[in-house]
């Protein structure tokens, strides 16, 4: 991860702060530089925010699953998949429950 890059992305949230895809790929830059902390909390607050952000439970699940949090991996998968009933995001519910089936599997 560029420093820079990040750098910027929080100079484009600062002039939008309610800006979603900026908070998204704010977390994201983070997990690529190795901050799953950061990462994670960043994706668990924009879901509490906006829990229709689809995209971000599977994000969520894959860092959560990376620092040893399985169950809330898996957990988050599932909320994932009922948000995408609500949504009709098929694509985003049938990746989730794949994940959440491999999350499980090696639980």
């Amino acid at each position: 991860m560029s420093s820079n890059r990040l750098e910027q992305l929080r100079s484009m949230l600062a002039e939008e702060p309610g800006d979603p895809f900026l908070r998204y790929a704010i977390a994201l830059e983070r997990w690529r530089a190795g901050d799953r902390e950061g990462a994670a909390a960043d994706l668990e607050s924009l879901l509490r925010e906006d829990p229709t952000y689809v995209a971000c439970y599977y994000q969520l699940a894959q860092v959560l699953a990376e620092l040893g949090r399985t169950e809330d991996a898996v957990h988050t998968c599932h909320a994932g998949a009922l948000q995408c009933l609500v949504t009709g995001d098929r694509k985003t519910r049938a990746e989730l429950l794949s994940l959440k089936e491999d999350l499980e599997d090696t639980a």
